[in-house]
C-alpha cells in the first residue's frame, strides 16, 4: 500500500480527488494539509473537514497551512471554484477538527513517521517550500512529489502560465530545486481530457451520496467553461494527478527534463519552462479510459 500526503487548496477538482484517494484500497492518506489558493484558507481547512466528516474518515489529521504566497499578492479562483470552494455546494457541518500542529510540522511529523512516503500536492507549493526551509532533512524522508502544476504550452490563468505555479512561484522553484524526486502533471494534458455534461452522466455516480456530490461539484466549473470557452464540459486537472498517483499507467506519455519558473515581473511571470535535462518526470497525455475508470470508484465511498 501507498502512504501518501495531500497538501490541497481545496476547489471542486481538489475535493474530487481527494474522494479518489479515499476511495482507493492502494493508498493511504496519512494526512491533509491546507494551504491558501483556489478560496482563503479558512474556507480550504472547512472544505477538507468537512469532506472527511462526510464520508466518515475522521482519523485522516487535517493541518492549516499557509495563508498567502511568499511573495506574490494573492490570488484566487472564485470563478471556477464558487465562493465557499465547493461550487457553492452545502456539505454538512464538519465533526472534527484541525490539529494543533500547522501544516509544515504536520507534513514533517507524517514523513519521521513513514519515511518513503509520497506527497501529493493539489494547489500553490507554499506550505511544501516552508517545510523544506525549516526541515531540511524532508529530502531524505519524502519518498517522491507528484505536483499538478505549470503549463508546458498555455496556461489557464495567464497566456503562459497555471494558476497553482501562478499564485506562488517562488515556492514552486524552491521546491523544484530540492533533491526529492518530483512528478509533474501540467495543466495541459488536463484539459486535453474534457469530460462534457454527457460524459458526466455516462460516468453512472447518480443515486450515491459520493456520485451525486460530485456531480453536484461540476455545475459551477462547467458554467465558467461554457462562458470562457462556449462548451458545456469541464477539465479535472487535480483528479488526474492523483489518477497518475493511484496508476501510473494513467500516464499515457512522459518525458524526463527540468522545468523552471518564471520569476521576473513580466508577462511570462509564473510561467513553467520546460528543458533538457533528469530533474523530473513530466506528463505529456492522459490515458481518457483509465482516468474514468478510477473516477468511477468514488461510488465505493457509499
Amino acid at each position: 500500500m501507498r502512504k501518501i500526503i495531500i497538501d490541497t487548496d481545496c476547489g471542486v477538482d481538489d475535493a474530487v480527488a481527494i474522494m479518489m484517494a479515499l476511495s482507493d484500497k492502494r493508498v493511504k492518506v496519512e494526512g491533509i494539509t491546507t494551504v491558501s489558493g483556489n478560496v482563503a484558507l479558512e474556507n480550504v481547512v472547512d472544505n477538507v473537514l468537512r469532506i472527511l466528516s462526510y464520508f466518515d474518515r475522521k482519523e485522516i489529521p487535517v493541518f492549516r497551512g499557509a495563508s498567502r504566497p511568499l511573495v506574490e499578492k494573492v490570488r484566487r479562483a472564485e470563478g471556477v471554484h464558487g465562493e465557499n470552494g465547493l461550487g457553492d455546494v452545502i456539505l454538512p457541518a464538519p465533526s472534527i477538527e484541525e490539529r494543533d500542529l500547522i501544516a509544515p510540522e504536520g507534513l514533517y511529523r507524517i514523513a519521521c513517521e513513514n519515511p518513503g512516503i509520497t506527497l501529493v500536492t493539489l494547489g500553490p507549493l507554499t506550505n511544501i517550500a516552508i517545510a523544506f526551509n525549516l526541515f531540511p532533512e524532508l529530502a531524505s524522508l519524502i519518498g517522491d512529489i507528484v505536483i499538478m502544476g505549470g503549463a508546458v504550452e498555455r496556461g489557464n490563468i495567464t497566456r503562459f502560465a497555471e494558476f497553482n505555479f501562478f499564485a506562488d512561484p517562488e515556492s514552486a522553484q524552491f521546491v523544484f530545486n530540492t533533491s526529492v524526486p518530483i512528478t509533474v502533471i501540467p495543466w495541459d494534458p488536463c484539459f486535453a481530457v474534457m469530460y462534457t455534461e454527457e460524459d458526466l452522466i455516462n460516468l453512472g455516480m447518480e443515486g450515491g451520496k459520493a456520485g451525486e456530490f460530485f456531480l453536484k461539484l461540476q455545475r459551477k466549473p462547467i458554467d465558467y467553461i461554457e462562458k470562457y470557452y462556449g462548451v458545456r464540459a469541464v477539465a479535472l486537472p487535480d483528479p488526474a494527478a492523483m489518477a497518475c498517483v493511484l496508476d501510473s499507467r494513467t500516464a499515457l506519455r512522459r518525458v524526463c527534463g527540468n522545468m523552471t519558473l518564471e520569476l521576473n515581473y513580466t508577462t511570462m511571470r509564473g510561467a513553467s519552462v520546460l528543458s533538457e535535462g533528469h530533474r523530473m518526470d513530466i506528463i505529456l497525455e492522459i490515458d481518457k479510459n483509465r482516468f474514468t475508470e478510477l473516477l468511477r470508484q468514488i461510488k465505493a465511498l457509499d
